[in-house]
């Protein structure tokens, strides 16, 4: 059967038919999916919808239309309709391993996990180095109680794409539940040194400052917490816990500042962590 490689991001224009054979429904089946691929382009998803339907509908065995209409549900968060579309893509090309890793990521945020885990361990059978399908395939297992098995696919994740900071989180997350604190600032100190996305690098950086935080490793709390503000400037929590290790090494000065730019950017709408800051703020005032 002849492999089609699809990149992930990626909606694929159709080619012609130029084959004699090539009857008319296929022809206009090809006709109507490009046409929705360039209204998809444009997001004109409502337009673009009705030309793959149609493209699909004209043709079932256009896998190519197929996927690109699980593409536009996917980017309307139509999760149960994706799921649907790749799945018929599935079915005319099965040893396609971005066809299987799209279906199971459908399958996923419809929260269908058992069908989800088998789409994405497929994948990955297909293509071992789907760095994303390995860390959507830990959470199912998270979520099913199986951590060991979380913590290996979230190792594979990290160990594929050290720029996806995803799965060190979870990963670092996951041993710092377990208490295993120096593996947690190993991993995550790994994360912070390769992960580009600002949003994930915030979060690596959160992560290990509180587990420096467990280690009574104050100093270096704080510089994590600052690294996860520069990220991100908006993590209100990264300000709270600065603040409180700054208190705990006896920093007063950058305690008070960080503990009231925590209340003064509103604390997160937490208020426990609201009062944790005023009490804190006022000790220091007595110290």
């Amino acid at each position: 059967m002849r492999r089609f490689h699809i990149d992930l991001g990626l909606i694929c224009l159709l080619v012609g038919c130029a084959n004699l054979t090539c009857d008319k429904n296929v022809k206009e089946s090809i006709v109507r999916a490009n046409q929705g691929v360039n209204l998809a382009k444009a997001k004109a998803y409502g337009a673009a919808e009705k030309e793959l339907e149609t493209a699909v509908t004209l043709d079932p065995r256009n896998h190519f239309a197929a996927f690109n209409l699980g593409q536009v549900y996917s980017d309307q968060s139509k999760w149960d309709k994706a799921a649907d579309a790749f799945a018929k893509a599935v079915k005319e090309i099965p040893d396609e391993a971005m066809y299987r890793y799209r279906l199971a990521r459908a399958l996923y945020e419809s929260d269908k996990l058992d069908t989800a885990q088998t789409e994405f361990e497929e994948a990955i059978k297909l293509n071992n180095r789907l760095f994303k399908a390995h860390w959507y395939l830990g959470r199912i297992y998270y979520r099913q109680d199986k951590p060991q098995d979380a913590a290996k696919s979230w190792s594979e994740a990290c160990r594929l794409n050290p720029g996806f900071g995803k799965p060190f989180v979870d990963l670092g997350k996951l041993y710092y539940s377990w208490d295993k604190l120096d593996e947690a600032a190993r991993v995550l100190s790994q994360g912070a040194m390769y992960t580009r996305d600002p949003e994930d690098l915030t979060n690596v950086y959160y992560y290990l400052g509180m587990t420096y935080d467990a280690q009574k490793l104050y100093d270096k709390a704080a510089e994590a917490y600052l690294n996860a503000i520069q990220a991100k400037r908006e993590n209100v929590e990264a300000r709270l816990q600065a603040g409180l290790s700054y208190a705990a090494k006896g920093d007063k000065e950058n305690a008070k500042k960080y503990l009231q730019e925590f209340l003064k950017m509103g604390g997160g709408q937490n208020q426990f962590n609201i009062t944790v800051a005023t009490e804190r703020l006022g000790k220091l005032a007595w110290e």
